[in-house]
């Protein structure tokens, strides 16, 4: 199975910039939610959603409009690093979150307005969660030299470590260690303004339908979840979540109208038996079963950040949807859904 993944829409006029950037961004890992590694086009979308709660569709939550890239770097002749992000300036994009700390990429986006996430790779989840001198040191090296005149405010530990069954559990139940040895490495050094966390894919849950049945996987339900949003809580930080409303539409095309996936639809709706809410797009139903599910173990108010989000672009000749057309439908589409 080969997808491509893009935010970006096909201009009505060409646009060198759309093409160099579809051309010379790639994400480095596979979404958990294709089952296998496969390439994406990475510039995606990352918007974060406030005040919501799992009492209410987040089709009525408070939304921040907060248009961000995932910068990665796989490919064959990339722009430098200071090109890339006047690239990315160009498009107005207000958060680039890279899938590393790499010194070149922070050394550019010094004293620029552009929000960072960095991310601390997950072969170091299990050495730093046993000691906090390296945590320590990772913090010295990787994020000191260039904070504050680079805006991090962001440190994502590890990336859909919990869809990796590969990873194994020590590696699963290192991951809250580690972010609280990073988070307390960032105390050491006098930054409160960076929020920890890491991302996830939608496969964290057990169950996701209806919405009000999202219930995390028993794997890692009590010994993962739990803790975790319990720090996310108590440093008020984000559930940074990884939503690709494609796989689910690609697994039932029967049930799940392609309208419904690509915010299209004007007389598909789904009604939650279990909640009363009313959903108009699959987008919102994905975010809501993971609301239910932190709230099911105690905790409805955490913030949730979206962190990647997208259509493929291009696809095997079996992969039907899979094209430019839907993808430039979906993106048009998110957006609009998180700045009108």
């Amino acid at each position: 199975m080969k997808l491509k993944f893009s935010i970006f829409s096909p201009p009505t006029t060409f646009d060198p910039r759309v093409t160099l950037l579809h051309s010379l961004f790639f994400r480095h890992c596979c979404s958990a939610s294709a089952t296998m590694a496969t390439p994406f086009t990475s510039l995606f979308f990352a918007f974060w959603l406030l005040s919501i709660s799992a009492s209410v569709s987040i089709s009525n939550a408070e939304i921040s409009s907060l248009v961000g890239v995932n910068y990665g770097q796989l490919g064959n002749n990339l722009p430098s690093p200071p090109d890339s992000v006047d690239l990315i300036k160009t498009l107005n994009a207000q958060i680039v979150k890279i899938y590393d700390a790499t010194p070149e990429i922070l050394k550019s986006l010094k004293n620029t307005d552009l929000r960072v996430s960095v991310m601390l790779p997950n072969e170091l989840i299990i050495n730093i969660s046993k000691s906090q001198n390296l945590a320590d040191h990772w913090i010295r090296t990787s994020i000191l030299p260039y904070y504050p005149q680079t805006k991090i405010r962001y440190l994502l530990v590890g990336n859909e470590i919990l869809s990796s069954a590969a990873a194994g559990n020590e590696t699963w139940f290192s991951l809250v260690p580690a972010m609280r040895r990073i988070k307390r490495s960032l105390k050491t050094y006098g930054i409160r303004k960076i929020k920890v966390g890491t991302s996830s894919a939608m496969d964290v849950l057990q169950s996701s339908f209806p919405p009000s049945n999202g219930t995390f996987r028993s794997d890692i339900s009590d010994r993962v979840m739990k803790p975790m949003l319990q720090f996310l809580n108590r440093t008020k930080s984000f559930f940074f979540l990884d939503v690709y409303p494609y796989f689910p539409w690609s697994l039932d095309t029967v049930n799940i109208k392609l309208d419904y996936a690509l915010f299209e639809a004007k007389n598909v709706t789904y009604s939650d038996p279990g909640s009363g809410l009313t959903y108009t797009n699959l987008f919102d139903q994905m975010v809501d079963a993971v609301i239910f599910a932190m709230k099911r173990l105690g905790y409805p108010d955490i913030r949730v950040f979206i962190a990647e989000t997208g259509w493929p672009n291009a696809g095997d000749y079996d992969q039907i949807g899979a094209n430019i057309y839907n993808a430039a439908v979906y993106n048009r589409n998110v957006v609009k859904r998180v700045t009108a």
